[in-house]
């Protein structure tokens, strides 16, 4: 029988991600810090973007790097030593900042004036513009500087993957799992943007472009290839390494589909993101797609009015939420969300090849990113 001292196995779980995320922060602050001193040596000016990078880092939740932190853990039978840790701690840091690229630069494209409850990075800059009443358009300027910052935490995320050390044969597996995954969020942001503007002509119907952008925009830069990276560099073999994809396919799917439903029915002091985000952006989610489908001639006339529209009113947008709920989209959705997160539960616990520490760790981190049960009605 264990002692009343020792441990439960859901504190070892939380002392290895806090363990974790220490590591990433000190990881994050010393490598940002030596870029800096670099940029110092250009201009005053241009270590401010190491700064700014620092401060837009602040708050997150650090999903991904912990995706594949506990994807790396599922690979071992034991332990994992402070050497494994620090190089699973490099790869989350890397993965974060491609991550903070992302936004930065699906804010300029989407027109997002909000990030983590924060002004967007480029509203940021803007609103710097006109208060140093610089030259030029302080709209441009905001959007350039969103631009140059987050192709500049693209580079520095290859430099920081490019120096984790290892095994040579897994360290190269977990690059080309790295190299994937950047190509792939770039891929599907491309046809998030062409899905938008009508354009996604080889998917069957709405509902499936719009799964086919979670598919490789979310789905490969949030879980499959953080979990992925994680496990090839602590030397997971290819049963594993499918096993977890079709494992992480699940999760990440039911993520997106749920993060879609937070601009209907979440709290924005939570999600740190406006409420009707996505009707002002004119998302293509498959929450209006399903809507859409089981809307009557009015229904739809609400939508063509209000979708895309950034000048939309509050009443319009609370029609439109409304209506997603009464159609039955919002229901559909989460049921689906359900179904997607209960599969990735029994994938996860048939997957005995991987460690059974691991597995607690990615089921804890999935029922986070996948609860739809405590959201409103």
């Amino acid at each position: 029988m264990a002692s009343a001292d020792a441990p439960t196995a859901g504190e070892h779980l939380h002392d290895l991600d806090a363990r974790l995320v220490d590591r990433i922060s000190e990881i994050t602050r010393s490598e940002l810090s030596s870029r800096r001193d670099h940029l110092a040596e250009i201009s005053p000016e241009t270590a401010q973007l190491a700064d700014a990078l620092l401060e837009y880092l602040d708050g997150g939740k650090l999903l991904r790097p912990r995706f594949c932190f506990w994807g790396g853990v599922s690979a071992l039978g034991r332990e994992p030593t402070e050497a494994e840790i620090d190089a699973l701690a490099r790869y989350g840091t890397a993965i974060e900042l491609v991550q903070a690229a992302a936004l930065m630069h699906d804010d300029v494209i989407d027109h997002s004036p909000v990030r983590r409850g924060r002004p967007a990075l480029h509203v940021q800059a803007e609103r710097r513009h006109r208060a140093e009443e610089l030259a030029g358009s302080a709209e441009d300027y905001g959007v350039a500087v969103a631009i140059v910052l987050g192709d500049l935490a693209l580079s520095w995320a290859e430099q920081i993957a490019s120096g984790v050390e290892g095994s040579p044969g897994a360290v190269a597996a977990a690059h080309r799992e790295f190299d994937a995954l950047r190509t792939e969020v770039m891929s599907g942001q491309f046809l998030d943007i062409l899905h938008q503007a009508g354009g996604f002509s080889s998917a069957p119907d709405a509902e499936q472009a719009a799964l086919s952008v979670i598919r490789w925009k979310t789905v490969p830069y949030t879980v499959l290839r953080p979990v992925r990276i994680g496990a090839a560099l602590l030397g997971a073999d290819h049963t594993a390494l499918e096993t977890l994809s079709a494992w992480a396919i699940e999760v990440g799917t039911a993520f997106q589909l749920r993060d879609d439903l937070l601009s209907v029915v979440g709290d924005q002091d939570e999600t740190g993101k406006p409420i009707g985000g996505d009707i002002v952006e004119g998302k293509r989610t498959v929450l209006l797609a399903r809507t859409w489908a089981a809307a009557d001639a009015e229904g739809r006339a609400l939508l063509e009015r209000v979708i895309g529209r950034a000048d939309a009113s509050e009443q319009e947008i609370s029609a439109v939420h409304q209506l997603m709920r009464s159609s039955g989209a919002v229901g559909s959705v989460a049921r689906e969300v359900r179904r997607r997160a209960g599969r990735g539960r029994d994938l996860l616990a048939e997957a005995s090849m991987l460690s059974p520490r691991g597995r607690d760790g990615l089921g804890a981190l999935a029922a986070q990113a996948t609860d739809v049960d405590s959201l409103p009605a």
